[in-house]
């Protein structure tokens, strides 16, 4: 559905992938090429590897790859017979938002989005056969590099070793064992609350590795922990007692509760572990948290699971 939407703003727009789409990515001595031509997509690498794709979503998860990766730029050159740097500005957009969407991947989704803060492009325009060529440089900012994100993988490894579930525990079991680890092991970041150029501070990286974090490294390791034993979570944004604040929303049998790691580590108790909406009245989510249509797939629980 996703993918149609994007095809559909791109047609609109007046631009077509008609000639060539190439995605040049600079890391760690890679080089890799994106080509097209309409309507399939041609992947290559200088192994002589290659991989046919028909549609956009591949081309998304190209740039979700490079993204996880931690690819120091995202060099995308296609052609337009129509082009302008707000119509290109759109497609960088779009592109990230649907790279950051949610997958069945538990180091996708909320784990690349919330560790991403934000990003840089640069455009420029070459003339070419028919219209022109353009050339967007999209240069993203990290909360981690691959070797730590490598670190992370290791930690996150060894803490699901630890909690010593069986084959057989249900959704409930993973989700106390989880988020006990994360309340008994992570401490709260107070040294670099407000040290914006921190970014250890917001990353898995620095729950598991530094055991400290602030609250979006503690939203986004739940998240990853959770995900990683197939259990169903997202990360929320909002407000928290009148500061901006990240918790998870996690689901057991078909439906969803809100859990805050961050207060429930500092506290102590469980005071904020597996409550329904009105039992969770000082946290207010972010607008796009809180829509018709994101509510419809992330149905919350009426009541609170009692006793946990």
């Amino acid at each position: 559905m996703e993918v149609a939407v994007l095809a559909q703003k791109v047609n609109r727009l007046g631009l077509w992938l008609f000639a060539a789409v190439y995605f040049g990515v600079t890391a760690c001595g890679l080089t890799l090429a994106v080509r097209a031509s309409q309507p399939r997509y041609h992947y290559e690498v200088r192994q002589d590897l290659s991989v046919h794709f028909d549609n956009a979503d591949k081309v998304i998860e190209k740039v979700r790859l490079r993204l996880k990766e931690r690819a120091e730029v995202i060099r995308i050159t296609y052609s337009a017979q129509n082009s302008s740097l707000d119509d290109t500005d759109k497609i960088v957009r779009e592109l990230m938002r649907f790279a950051c969407a949610e997958t069945d991947r538990p180091d996708e989704g909320d784990y690349i989005g919330c560790q991403l803060g934000g990003y840089n492009s640069a455009f420029t325009e070459e003339k070419a056969d028919g219209g022109h060529r353009n050339v967007i440089e999209i240069t993203p900012i990290y909360f981690t590099d691959a070797a730590q994100e490598s670190e992370t993988d290791s930690a996150v490894k060894a803490v699901l070793e630890s909690l010593g579930l069986s084959d057989d525990a249900g959704d409930e079991e993973k989700v106390r064992a989880v988020y006990d680890w994360v309340c008994d092991n992570v401490q709260y970041d107070h040294i670099h609350r407000r040290n914006d150029s921190y970014r250890l501070r917001s990353a898995a990286y620095g729950a598991l590795v530094y055991r400290r974090a602030t609250c979006m490294g503690y939203a986004v390791t739940v998240y990853r922990l959770l995900r990683e034993l197939g259990v169903g979570c997202r990360v929320i944004t909002g407000d928290a007692a009148g500061e901006y604040h990240a918790w998870n929303i996690v689901c057991i049998d078909g439906e969803w509760y809100n859990a805050d790691a961050t207060w429930d580590s500092m506290g102590g108790g469980r005071e904020n572990y597996l409550k329904s909406d009105s039992d969770f009245g000082e946290h207010v989510r972010e607008e796009k948290f809180d829509t018709a249509e994101f509510r419809a797939m992330y149905p919350m629980a009426v009541t609170s699971l009692k006793g946990k």
